[in-house]
Order: structure tokens, then C-alpha cells, then sequence
């Protein structure tokens, strides 16, 4: 996704490191779609994976279905972006769509796994990662790329590139703590986790929360804001 709707010197360069499984990354992706709709942005899209923002893998074997079939999509979108740069924006939509909106492959899976294990949710998580390969297909049909992107999704050469743009993360010589995306940088400046939204605001509403969020991360003393309530299931469609 490049949103660029106004030009002009005060246009903001924003750049999305997102992950296609992630249905909150997603609604964070559609609210600055829009907010590039109505302020002057221009938004980019980089490719990472959650298991690199989430540290190392866990040693005992009850992910290990899980953790081998969550790269695929975004390994998917490293390969594309190694053929063409361009191409990353829309093909993160195109798949992301496919999971998380009104019957997606991930639609009600907060839902589904509320009550349940650690483990059980991901093994059901691995269930419907089984059938990703669709997705992607259909995916990069949508967006005229060549089926063989697809392949990818099961190797993990493509994992170097993917640790590469979790490092490119800005962080002004400081460490970079792990935390999961979505993570934005606005203007090159050091990159921040979120926000995290139940809802992807529309029209200028998106617009007065790019307004806040923006002023937020431009005060360097701004460390952290987080309700005190439990988080809702995402709403992609709301």
C-alpha cells in the first residue's frame, strides 16, 4: 500500500511493518488508508514476520505446527518484494483481506479460541493456516503476480530478508525491544508499536486520529498509553 492523496512539503512519510496474519495490523492498515484519504501522507508497507518481533522460538514442541505454518503469507510478501518493491502494499491488502474480513479464513477467531489454552489456540490457528495456500493464491491472482510466489510460503530463505526488516526499524542507536506489529515510523523517526484498534475509524475521524497519534510520537518524553480494560475481539468490518 502507497497512499499518497495530497502532496506537497508538509507530506508525511509514514512507513507499516505488518504481517498478514495479524488482524490487528490490518485494521491499523485500513485506518491510515484512510487517514491518507483526508491528511497529507504517504504510506509504505514493509514485510516482517510476528516471530521475529516475539523473540525465539519456544523449545517445547506444542507450537511446532504453528510456528512452521505462520511464515508462509509473509514470507509470500518478501518474495514479492525482492521482485518487485511496488508490489507489497497491495498484495499485503489482498491476503490480509482474505483472512480478516467477513468470511476470511481468520473471521471470528478471536471468538472461536476465547477460554481456551494457549496451546489449543494455536493448534486450531494451525488448522486454518493449513488451508493459507488458497489465500495466497487467490491473493496473488487479485494482483497479477506470478503463481509460483507462492512456493515461498515453505521456504525459509526468505527468512533473512524478513529479520532484516524487523531490523530496519528505526530506533536512534538504541535497543530495539520486542514487541509484535503493528509498529509505524513517521518520517524516519524511532518506530512504535500500534495503535492497536478495535475498528478502523473512517473520513476525518481517521484524520483526528492520525492528528493525535502523530503529535503523540513526535514528544520524545511520550513513552506509553494502554487502556486499563480488556481488549475486545477486532472488529476488520466495523
Amino acid at each position: 500500500m502507497t497512499n499518497r492523496t495530497h502532496g506537497g512539503a508538509d507530506e508525511q512519510e509514514v512507513t507499516l511493518w505488518v504481517d498478514p496474519v495479524c488482524a490487528w495490523t490490518w485494521i491499523t492498515c485500513k485506518w491510515l488508508r484512510a487517514a491518507a484519504s483526508v491528511r497529507p501522507l504517504k504510506v509504505s508497507v514493509r514485510p516482517t514476520g510476528l516471530g521475529y518481533f516475539q523473540g525465539p522460538a519456544a523449545s517445547d514442541e506444542e507450537h511446532a505446527r504453528f510456528r512452521e505454518l505462520a511464515p508462509g503469507p509473509v514470507r509470500v510478501l518478501a518474495a514479492a518484494a525482492a521482485r518487485e518493491p511496488g508490489a507489497v502494499g497491495p498484495l499485503y491488502e489482498a491476503v490480509a483481506r482474505r483472512f480478516h474480513e467477513p468470511g476470511g479464513l481468520y473471521d471470528g477467531l478471536h471468538e472461536r479460541v476465547r477460554g481456551l489454552s494457549h496451546r489449543e489456540k494455536r493448534e486450531v490457528q494451525a488448522t486454518l493456516l493449513e488451508r493459507a495456500r488458497t489465500v495466497v493464491g487467490e491473493a496473488l491472482v487479485e494482483c497479477a503476480l506470478p503463481a509460483e510466489l507462492a512456493a515461498a510460503m515453505e521456504s525459509p530463505r526468505w527468512d533473512d530478508d524478513l529479520r532484516a526488516a524487523h531490523d530496519s526499524v528505526p530506533r536512534d542507536g538504541r535497543e530495539l525491544e520486542v514487541v509484535g506489529v503493528p509498529v509505524i515510523s513517521v518520517g524516519g523517526g524511532v518506530g512504535v508499536f500500534g495503535p492497536v484498534l478495535r475498528s478502523a475509524p473512517a473520513g476525518e475521524r481517521a484524520g483526528v486520529l492520525w492528528d493525535a497519534f502523530s503529535a503523540l510520537v513526535a514528544e520524545d518524553a511520550f513513552l506509553e498509553l494502554r487502556r486499563v480494560t480488556p481488549r475486545p475481539a477486532p472488529a476488520p468490518a466495523g
